[in-house]
């Protein structure tokens, strides 16, 4: 079963926010999924401490398992593992590199964010070299607009594109509902629509984006099997 890792060196870059949307859109849609909270932010483990009907899909690794061991073991039982990891080159990024059938590397079209990516895809080509293995992975853009692109956003995709860095058809928007889920602890479907301005385009967006990840992961593994 898959193993899917986010990754990138800048603090508040979306790792979490992606994870959990997918997670949560793939658990409603009746995979069998778990979520490991690897990043010592421990953004996802207090986002599991509230109501959501999801919460139990989030593990946080203890002291005494090797992450590397609790990705195995989890793989074996849940049909989609994710792992939100710290950015940095550490022990747990080189573990959950080690598993990786897919890494998101979540970024702002913007160009300080930019930067930062090349720095995550420096880090996966290490890993790369380490494990002598390709890993497959792609840009996700986030907080992005719906409705307007900006120059510097088509100036930024036209250059990942021109380097040959794969990268996501979809993209996660601003929604008021993506920083609600972290608000209220519960996934999109359980945001009420009376204090969630507009919940259905973030549930639609949410599905596009989970979908497009499903297919590229099914390609990889078509790939190599």
């Amino acid at each position: 079963m898959p193993v899917i890792v986010a990754a990138n060196p800048k603090g508040g870059s979306g790792k979490s926010t992606v994870s959990i949307v997918l997670g949560t859109t793939l658990s409603a849609q009746g995979a069998s999924v778990r979520v490991i909270d690897a990043d010592p932010q421990r953004t996802l483990a207090r986002w599991a401490e509230g109501s959501s009907r999801f919460r139990d899909i989030v593990v946080t690794p203890s002291q005494t398992e090797d992450l590397t061991v609790l990705i195995d073991r989890l793989q074996s039982q849940f049909q989609f593992v994710f792992i939100d990891v710290q950015g940095t080159a550490n022990q747990e990024m080189v573990a959950a590199m080690s598993r990786a059938d897919l890494v998101l590397i979540p970024m702002q079209a913007k160009t300080a964010d930019a930067e930062v990516a090349t720095r995550a895809i420096s880090l996966l080509r290490s890993q790369e070299n380490l494990f002598k293995r390709k890993i497959p992975h792609a840009i996700v853009f986030i907080r992005t607009s719906p409705i307007i692109v900006t120059r510097e956003e088509k100036e930024i995709r036209l250059n990942i594109a021109s380097a040959g860095v794969p990268r996501f058809t979809s993209s996660l928007n601003e929604r008021t509902a993506f920083s609600h889920m972290f608000a209220y602890k519960c996934s999109l479907g359980e945001l009420n629509a009376k204090d969630t301005n507009g919940l259905d385009a973030a549930q639609h967006n949410a599905v596009e984006l989970t979908a497009e990840m499903v297919q590229l992961l099914r390609k990889h593994l078509e790939a190599v099997a």
